[in-house]
C-alpha cells in the first residue's frame, strides 16, 4: 500500500473487520497505511517501521482498555495514538487519554471528523520533530523564557487555530484563565526570585495534569491560560477544579526550605456554549477569572458569574 506521494504513513489496529475495512477506505486515499488484526502484529510492525500517527481499538483480544494505549507508548512514546471509540465507551477513550492518546474518533465515523482529527495530529506531531531537530522553540519565540511553557504571542496564534478549527467542525473547547493569589505579597515576603521558582513550579503542574491534547501558556505575569479542545462545560469544570485542587495541596519549597502553600483563581469560557468570537471568549474568561477573585479567591468560576467553588 506504499505510495511515495504518500509521506505521512498511518498504522490502523483494529480486530473488527468491518471497522478495519472502513478506516482503510476513508484513510487510503491520502495516506500510505498499514493495517492489522491485532495488538501484537502492531507492536512487531513499530519496532521497525517509522509512522506519523497510530489509529486504534481500545478493546482488543490481547488486551482491554487503556492497557493498548500504554503498550503502544512504552515503546513509541512520541507516535500520536488515536483511540476507536463508540458513543457508549466515550468514557473509556477518555481515560485513554489521560493515559496518554492524543484524542479519539466515533464509529460510526463521520469523514470529515476523522480526516480533521488526523491531520490535526500529524500537524503537531510535525512541530514535535521540528523542535527535536532544529532546536527552534526558543528561536521562533514560542515559549517563556522563565517557565519553559508556550507564552503569549504563540497562544495568540494557538487560539486562533483552534477557533477556526471549531468553528468548521461546530465543535466546543474550553478557555481557562488562571491567577495566582496574592503573588504580590508572597513577592513582598519571600523575594521575586522565590517568586520565580513558583511560578516555574505551576508551569510544570498546568503540563503534567493536563491533557497532551491542551495547551498551557503564560499569559502574563501571575497569569496563565489554558486552551482545553473538544471540552465543553462540565468538562472544563472539572479539568479547573482538579488543576486547583493539586496546587491547594501542593507544598511548594523554594531554595530547599521555603515551604509555601498557593492558592488560584480559575475563570472559564467556553467557545460554542458562551460566545463564537476570538476577543469575547477571552473577555468572558477573564470576566470569570475576575469573579472569581472578587468572591474571595482560590475557587472557579464560569462565565455568567457563577460561582462552582466556594472555598474559605
Amino acid at each position: 500500500m506504499t505510495d511515495p506521494v504518500k509521506n505521512d504513513k498511518i498504522l490502523i489496529i483494529e480486530c473488527e473487520q468491518n471497522i478495519r475495512e472502513t478506516l482503510a477506505a476513508l484513510l487510503s486515499p491520502a495516506y500510505a497505511l498499514d493495517v492489522v488484526p491485532s495488538l501484537q502484529n502492531g507492536l512487531e510492525l513499530i519496532r521497525d517501521r517509522i509512522y506519523s500517527v497510530i489509529v486504534t481499538g481500545i478493546d482488543t483480544p490481547e488486551i482491554k482498555g487503556i492497557e493498548v494505549v500504554r503498550k503502544l507508548k512504552e515503546l513509541k512514546s512520541d507516535i500520536p495514538v488515536i483511540v476507536v471509540a463508540t458513543y457508549q465507551s466515550v468514557p473509556l477513550a477518555v481515560e485513554a487519554m489521560k493515559a496518554g492518546a492524543y484524542d479519539y474518533i466515533t464509529n460510526p465515523f463521520n469523514p470529515d471528523e476523522l480526516m480533521m482529527v488526523i491531520q490535526h495530529a500529524l500537524e503537531r506531531q510535525k512541530l514535535l520533530e521540528e523542535v527535536k531537530e532544529k532546536k527552534i522553540f526558543q528561536e521562533l519565540a514560542l515559549l517563556d523564557g522563565l517557565t519553559k511553557i508556550y507564552n503569549r504571542r504563540y497562544f495568540d496564534e494557538l487560539l486562533r487555530q483552534e477557533i477556526g478549527r471549531s468553528s468548521r467542525y461546530l465543535q466546543f473547547f474550553s478557555l481557562l484563565m488562571i491567577d495566582v493569589d496574592n503573588f504580590k505579597h508572597f513577592n513582598d515576603c519571600y523575594g521575586h526570585p522565590a517568586g520565580d521558582e513558583i511560578l516555574k513550579e505551576l508551569a510544570d503542574i498546568l503540563n503534567v495534569k493536563t491533557r497532551i491534547t491542551d495547551f498551557a501558556a503564560r499569559y502574563g505575569g501571575d497569569e496563565f491560560a489554558i486552551i482545553a479542545p473538544h471540552t465543553n462545560r462540565p468538562g472544563a469544570l472539572l479539568l479547573a477544579t482538579r488543576l486547583s485542587d493539586v496546587i491547594s495541596q501542593r507544598d511548594f519549597i523554594i531554595a530547599g526550605k521555603i515551604i509555601a502553600k498557593i492558592r488560584v483563581s480559575i475563570g472559564l469560557a467556553t467557545f460554542g456554549e458562551d460566545t463564537n468570537d476570538k476577543d469575547e471568549l477571552i473577555r468572558r474568561a477573564d470576566a470569570a477569572l475576575y469573579q472569581a477573585k472578587r468572591l474571595g479567591k482560590n475557587r472557579v468560576c464560569l462565565f455568567c458569574c457563577e460561582e462552582m467553588n466556594n472555598r474559605p
